[in-house]
This record gives structure tokens, C-alpha cells and sequence, in this order.
């Protein structure tokens, strides 16, 4: 018998929060193979999820595609019968597992699992981490045992703040020994600012544009630094690498397999305001520039890092056409202040204590009781 089914997935938005709801329930004393996950083969979650050891599932289900492209078309042409597909087979999921509850984190990916446990009296608990639910999150709402929300006056029916779901590696951490461990593996010594650029799981060409002219004015207000450029591995050939300008270094990575980490040495984030990325920011205690995204459904991404810019632990510059501009004089400015960049540290820190707290386990073993 399966303790706990985490269902959702499609983007690393909704992959990663999912990962992280197993690890903690995994901490909290659930043996992996009491835990399973089901999601979509055409998702993030069909090569991340199976490492983790716990059972997994993936379904036919895709999302609606936006564009006009002939292969567009044609996906949504076949939603209908992809979703049906999915449902059956979700049915037949939940009979095989019997899960105790059902938890899930958003996206296209959840529907078939949410729908099928709902509909077989299994508690549902709905994860939103994102200031504004997401459409799947919304329906499901309306029939689920409790929403766990990451932020105040949620619109979701019975709504239980617990924080947004983090990393084992974020929860657990040690901010200052892990800065210390990793700025010196990186040969990064206390006189020189690190400073990370990150759009993303799949990167942004509005932020890769940037590193160039923010090397540029970091190395003309005689700040030494590093810029670690995270492109994303669609923009990792084509992205202009300035190597070096005067007094700052720039190392380009398509990828960052330990971004944890590598947020903890950092001096200065910028970032996309995904929802995960806030959440990880404030957990560890980052000082951070966030660029929304502008294309972000409901300007999602503009609210998440609201949160955190209101309680000064976060400056936000908005996306136009002199960004590189406004957005290297605000990393030049924090650079040159250790003073605001601690208190944006200290400020952060205090906003992410229900991240790494364990109000999303206490709610779902309490789903899973009733």
C-alpha cells in the first residue's frame, strides 16, 4: 500500500516542488517505496523523477499548445484523446496503489491523478507556491481536503500556509558553511563578488544579453567580481561570452547541476521570479535582483517577487527596452553596498522560515487521517 501519490509536472516549475514534497515526506520517516508519482511522458518529470526510487507513472497527458505551428496543431488535436487515455489510466492507478492521500503540485500533468482520487474518496491536498494558482490548481481546489499555500490571503478554499516545498539540499542547509565550502572549490576568495545570472530552467535571452554590460559597469565602478552566466542549455551555443572585462571574470555554464549551492556563495542573484526560485532565495537567504518574466500567465512571476521586494529582501527591475541599463546599475549599487546586501540576506532568511519548516508534512499526514 502506498502512503502518498505527489501528481503534476510538465515544466521543472512543477517538478522540482514535487521532488521536494517526496524528499520531505521521506524525512519525515515514509519509506521511498511508500511513495509514488505520476506525471506526464512528454514532462520534465519522466528523466528527473525515476532516480529518486520511488514508484512512478507517466501518462499521455500534454498541455494546450499555444502556437500555430502545424506540430501544435496537431498536439491539441489529440489532447482530448491523450487526456481520456490518461484518465483511465489514472483510475487504474489508484485502485492499484490505494494511497492514503494524494498530493498535488500543479500543472497539466496533475488532472488525471487529482480527478481519479477525488473521485475515489482518497483526500486531495492541493501545493501552490506561486502568489497567483495556476488554473489546474483552481479546480482541483474546489473539492480538495486543504490548499498549502506559500503566502497570505490565498484566494484557495481552505488554505493552511506551510511555505513552498524546497529542496532537501535548501532545507537542510548551512548558509555559511556551505558559502565558505563552495566559494572556495570555486577559487573565489572574500574580495571578490559573486555574482549569478540565472533565467531559469530554460534559460532567458533577455538576461544572457545583459552579462556583457553588466560586466562592463561592474568593471568600470572598480568592482572585482565573477559572473556565473547559468544560460540554459537552449541558449548555451550563441550566447556572447565576454571572458573577461578588466577587473570581472564571466564563466558561462549551460547548466548548474547544484544551484543550491551555488545560491549560498552568491553575493548578488539575478533571476527570473519563477516560484521555486523565490522560494529557494528566501530558504537560503540571498540577496536578490529579479527580472520577470514578462510573458508569465496573470504576471505571476512580477507577484512572486513582490513578496519578497515588500519586505525588502529583493529588488525587482522590470523588462523593457533599457534593461541592461537599469538592471547593471542595481547590481553595480548592491555590489558596492554590503550594508543593503546584509540586510537583504537577514530579511530573506526570516521570509523563508515556513519554507524550511514542516507545515506541508504535518498537513498531508493529517489529510492522509482523516
Amino acid at each position: 500500500m502506498v502512503f502518498a501519490v505527489v501528481t503534476g509536472g510538465g515544466t521543472s516549475g512543477h517538478v522540482v516542488p514535487a521532488l521536494a514534497v517526496m524528499e520531505a515526506l521521506v524525512d519525515a520517516g515514509h519509506r521511498p517505496d511508500e511513495i509514488a508519482y505520476a506525471g506526464s511522458r512528454r514532462g520534465m518529470e519522466s528523466s528527473m523523477v525515476p532516480q529518486t526510487g520511488v514508484q512512478c507513472a507517466f501518462l499521455p497527458v500534454s498541455g494546450l499548445q499555444r502556437s500555430l505551428s502545424l506540430r501544435s496543431v496537431l498536439a491539441n488535436i489529440a489532447f482530448p484523446f491523450r487526456l481520456a487515455v490518461s484518465r483511465v489510466m489514472a483510475r487504474r492507478l489508484v485502485r492499484e496503489w490505494s494511497p492514503r492521500v494524494v498530493v498535488s503540485v500543479g500543472g497539466y500533468a496533475s488532472e488525471p491523478l487529482a480527478r481519479a482520487a477525488v473521485a475515489a474518496g482518497i483526500p486531495l491536498v492541493c501545493v501552490s507556491y506561486d502568489m497567483v494558482p495556476g488554473l489546474a490548481t483552481r479546480r482541483q481546489s474546489r473539492r480538495a481536503f486543504a490548499c498549502a499555500v506559500a503566502f497570505e490571503g490565498s484566494s484557495l478554499p481552505r488554505a493552511v500556509i506551510t511555505g513552498a516545498p524546497v529542496r532537501r539540499s535548501v532545507r537542510t542547509m548551512d548558509p555559511v558553511a556551505c558559502r565558505a565550502q563552495t566559494r572556495a572549490e570555486r577559487g573565489i576568495d572574500d574580495g571578490c563578488m559573486l555574482v549569478t545570472v540565472v533565467g531559469g530552467s530554460l534559460g532567458s535571452a533577455a538576461l544572457n544579453a545583459c552579462v556583457p554590460p553588466l560586466a562592463a559597469a561592474l568593471a568600470a565602478a572598480g568592482v572585482r567580481a565573477r559572473i556565473v552566466n547559468v544560460t540554459g542549455r537552449r541558449y548555451s551555443h550563441g550566447t556572447e561570452v565576454p571572458g573577461a572585462v578588466g577587473t570581472v571574470t564571466v564563466e558561462t555554464v549551460a547548466y548548474e547541476d547544484d544551484m543550491p549551492s551555488l545560491l549560498a556563495a552568491t553575493d548578488v542573484l539575478v533571476s527570473r521570479a519563477g516560484a521555486s526560485t523565490v522560494a529557494e532565495a528566501a530558504a537560503i537567504g540571498v540577496a536578490a535582483v529579479f527580472v520577470p518574466w514578462p510573458g508569465a500567465a496573470n504576471d505571476e512571476q512580477t507577484r512572486n517577487a513582490g513578496w519578497l521586494s515588500a519586505q525588502g529582501a529583493a529588488t525587482t527591475v522590470r523588462e523593457g527596452t533599457d534593461l541592461p541599463r537599469s538592471l547593471s546599475a542595481e547590481v553595480v549599487r548592491l555590489c558596492l553596498d554590503a550594508d543593503a546586501r546584509h540586510e537583504m540576506v537577514t530579511r530573506a532568511r526570516a521570509a523563508g522560515v515556513a519554507n524550511r519548516g514542516t507545515g506541508l508534512v504535518d498537513l498531508i499526514t493529517d489529510a492522509s487521517l482523516a
